[in-house]
């Protein structure tokens, strides 16, 4: 029987697709690679967006792939929609506009089943945002 190798699962982008006082929608591509001779199926990839300014870490967003299979010898870059719409994103804001930046993270655990084997597989990713990119992204999304 081959060698079972645990998939890697990794952020490979964020990208702010919109902000509001009230919203904040992102695009948050996540890859998963299968080093396996055979496919594996993500069951789901669940996910949180955490804002963390000064000793505060707030929740922002959640999200989630779903059920997605990925063939052998092969990775899939997922694209994620996560939207928030909450009161604590508006404190964050707040920090951003005193502060000039914050730290978004992003951690989730990737559930995979592979015939008869199970992994629970973490991950994490610290961005710093600074509010240039924020009205980078912004001035770009309006730009034609």
């Amino acid at each position: 029987m081959p060698v079972l190798h645990e998939p890697e699962v990794s952020l490979e982008d964020v990208q702010l697709r919109s902000l509001s006082v009230s919203s904040l929608e992102l695009d948050v591509a996540i890859r998963v690679q299968n080093k396996n001779p055979f496919g594996v199926t993500v069951k789901e990839l669940p996910f949180k967006v955490l804002c963390r300014d000064c000793d505060t870490t707030r929740q922002i967003a959640t999200g989630n792939t779903g059920r997605i299979s990925i063939p052998a010898e092969d990775s899939t870059l997922l694209q994620v929609p996560v939207k928030s719409d909450n009161a604590i994103l508006l404190a964050a804001l707040a920090a951003l506009a005193s502060q000039g930046s914050v730290m978004v993270t992003i951690k989730g655990t990737a559930v995979v089943d592979c015939i008869l084997f199970h992994w629970s597989i973490p991950f994490t990713k610290d961005l710093p945002v600074t509010m240039e990119q924020i009205t980078d992204a912004v001035a770009e999304r309006k730009t034609p």
